[in-house]
């Protein structure tokens, strides 16, 4: 039997300040402990800092641009057909497929875009972007033992909306389910690779984060109880772990609280770029051949392209004066409410969505990412819905991602004090998997 594994323990949308006053407070004193004798500092997610990219970035070591995975809706051009970009889509190998085809034996828990799972050597269950158990897990008999126990792959978020008690008190059920079937697993078989995501702490903050910013003790004592449980599921682990283990734990973006959601087709719409064949559009083709442009979450903006889109509108030789134009409007963008300025900044999408070097070569017609990327300032969330009665709102959501301040944890090897980004988060962690084996 080996001595040594390592153990990834992900903890989704968990800023590395929260962290270090639950130290300060007594409230994780496992995750404390082991900070102590590891390297542990701030990190930045992706552009945009959503948990598929940026968990895609993790698992393959590689920027969005090479894995393929840009955000949680992509659409097709050429159908006008939106998807939900998932496993069939990642450009680049994961994690448990390069430990797998090491002869290495893996163990994968709710780890988005593993969905539908890709064979591994070990078992693979997918995360919240799966449609269900019996699709989601590798191997299939996998599935069975699952249900049997209890399993689930994602918490009600729908109840938040009704009822935020029932929401929390199922978000409470399913990590339960979730750290008993890992420590079940993990008792089960003497696994090289032991990877574990905990998607409670995101829900719970995107619904609950400005009040417990804002000290409200109800919601403080929730966050307590919950990184308190998480905490007592970590120090199982390590207590039961070969005494040459590894551990590495990390989150993939930070948390602020949401200030204002900002409706980009509404405003595309409001300035004239935007027209609809349908009083309530729900669909792309629902969108008006004269159109200039529009969004998709968080804040890609593409242009109609002739050439590209179906229904393009906008030749090629138009193509840099339009899109200049749209940069100028989005950048003088006030909050309607206050007239606060909303954006940070808006690139060009290839100086996001390609190599260093060759946004040079970018070719709109064939461009298979944003025309622009527009990023908010802290507090504003740029949605993608195609219709809403007014430019902004706020909605049930308090809590909304960050580039800045996700956390990193890892042993104190070389290399590990130099990780700035999730990206290279994913290359250390793999290659401290080729020196361990």
């Amino acid at each position: 039997m080996r001595n040594q594994r390592l153990y990834i323990i992900a903890l989704d949308g968990v800023p590395f300040t929260l962290l270090r006053s639950f130290f300060n407070a007594g409230i994780m004193p496992g995750l404390k402990a082991l900070s102590e004798v590891s390297v542990m500092r701030p990190m930045k997610s992706v552009l945009p800092p959503l948990s598929a990219p940026a968990w895609a970035s993790f698992l393959t070591g590689k920027p969005p641009y090479a894995h393929g995975i840009l955000s949680f809706t992509e659409r097709d051009p050429h159908t006008l057909h939106w998807y939900t970009p998932n496993a069939r889509h990642l450009k680049a190998p994961t994690l448990q497929e390069k430990v797998s085809e090491s002869h290495l034996r893996v163990f994968s828990m709710n780890f988005p875009v593993t969905y539908p799972p890709r064979p591994v050597n070990g078992v693979s269950i997918c995360g919240f972007l799966g449609n269900d158990l019996e699709s989601g897990v590798y191997p299939e008999k996998e599935a069975f033992i699952l249900k049997k126990r209890g399993y689930r792959i994602d918490s009600d978020v729908h109840l938040a909306r009704a009822n935020l008690k029932a929401f929390i008190d199922d978000l409470f059920h399913v990590l339960q389910k979730r750290t008993e079937n890992a420590l079940y697993y993990h008792k089960r078989e003497p696994w090289d690779l032991f990877m574990v995501h905990i998607m409670e702490t995101d829900r719970l903050h995107h619904f609950t984060y400005e009040a417990f910013t804002e000290g409200n003790p109800e919601i403080r004592d929730i966050y307590h109880t919950l990184y308190g449980k998480i905490d007592r599921f970590l120090v199982k682990l390590m207590e039961t772990a070969p005494p040459d283990s590894r551990f590495i734990l990390l989150s993939d973006h930070g948390f602020v609280p949401l200030k204002r959601e900002i409706y980009l087709n509404r405003w595309l719409w409001q300035k004239g770029l935007l027209h609809y064949t349908h009083p309530r559009p729900e669909k792309l083709g629902h969108i008006h051949p004269r159109s200039v442009a529009y969004s998709l979450y968080p804040g890609r903006i593409y242009l109609n392209l002739q050439g590209r889109e179906a229904n393009g509108s906008v030749s090629p030789g138009e193509y840099e004066q339009t899109r200049n134009r749209i940069r100028e409007m989005l950048s003088a963008l006030r909050d309607p409410a206050d007239g606060t300025p909303v954006m940070e900044t808006v690139f060009n999408g290839e100086d996001i969505y390609t190599p260093p070097g060759m946004s040079r070569l970018h070719d709109p017609v064939l461009s298979p990412y944003p025309d622009l990327l527009a990023v908010a300032r802290e507090g504003y969330d740029l949605k993608g819905i195609l219709w809403h009665v007014t430019e902004s709102a706020k909605g049930i959501y308090t809590g909304m991602h960050s580039v800045d301040n996700a956390f990193w944890l890892a042993p104190a090897l070389p290399g590990a004090e130099d990780v700035d980004t999730i990206i290279d988060a994913g290359a250390f962690t793999e290659n401290a998997l080729s020196e361990m084996f």
